[in-house]
């Protein structure tokens, strides 16, 4: 007897710019369990952005006071704020919620979702293919980003982030579709079943 599997919150860590929206769309292609946890943000969408919310600082902040959201991110210069509601519904209905999140705020999640998270960390092929794909649509112009990515590839190097994740894949170039399906078969392989 198999069971009814159960879901968890995936998780999508790595430097800005290796790849994870676009496996976040490749995932939803697969399955269309996977529920994207839209993100609110204080900047406009980029051309062909979708998957964010653009609000105002004002509507963030008051969102923030009534409850509604778990935490207001500022990076780069934007406030990034995740809602708590869509990704509880999501687990409730057995669905597959799926965010890319910062590595450095995972207590948070850890503290909300304790034992509901499945964790994959996302590289990038290189540092130089990395810089790359920043600097495809100018996101960054003034180098912001790429700095940040060689802090946090070093951490990662140096195994500071060993046990935060739960599997590690190289997002390879022109790939998205074979590294969706892998980070797809190890999360269904971490469900948990109920008898």
């Amino acid at each position: 007897m198999q069971g009814k599997v159960m879901s968890k919150f995936l998780l999508l860590l790595g430097p800005s710019g290796v790849g994870k929206s676009s496996i976040i769309e490749e995932l939803i292609r697969l399955d269309n369990r996977f529920v994207y946890i839209p993100t609110f943000m204080t900047r406009p969408l980029r051309k062909g952005e979708k998957n964010k919310i653009s609000i105002s600082a004002v509507k963030m902040n008051k969102m923030w006071n009534r409850g509604k959201l778990l935490i207001i991110n500022d990076l780069y210069g934007v406030c990034y704020a995740t809602p708590r509601l869509p990704i509880v519904q999501a687990l409730a209905k057995g669905n597959f919620p799926v965010l890319d999140w910062p590595i450095n705020k995972m207590d948070i999640m850890k503290q909300v979702f304790p034992g509901q998270l499945y964790v994959v960390y996302v590289l990038p092929p290189s540092i130089e293919i990395l810089q790359q794909r920043l600097s495809k649509d100018n996101r960054d112009i003034d180098g912001c980003r790429l700095r940040s990515a060689r802090e946090e590839l070093n951490m990662y190097k140096s195994s500071r982030y060993i046990g935060v994740y739960d599997f590690e894949i190289i997002s390879e170039e022109n790939q998205i579709s074979k590294v969706a399906q892998t980070i797809y078969s190890n999360y269904l392989q971490h469900l948990p079943r109920q008898f």
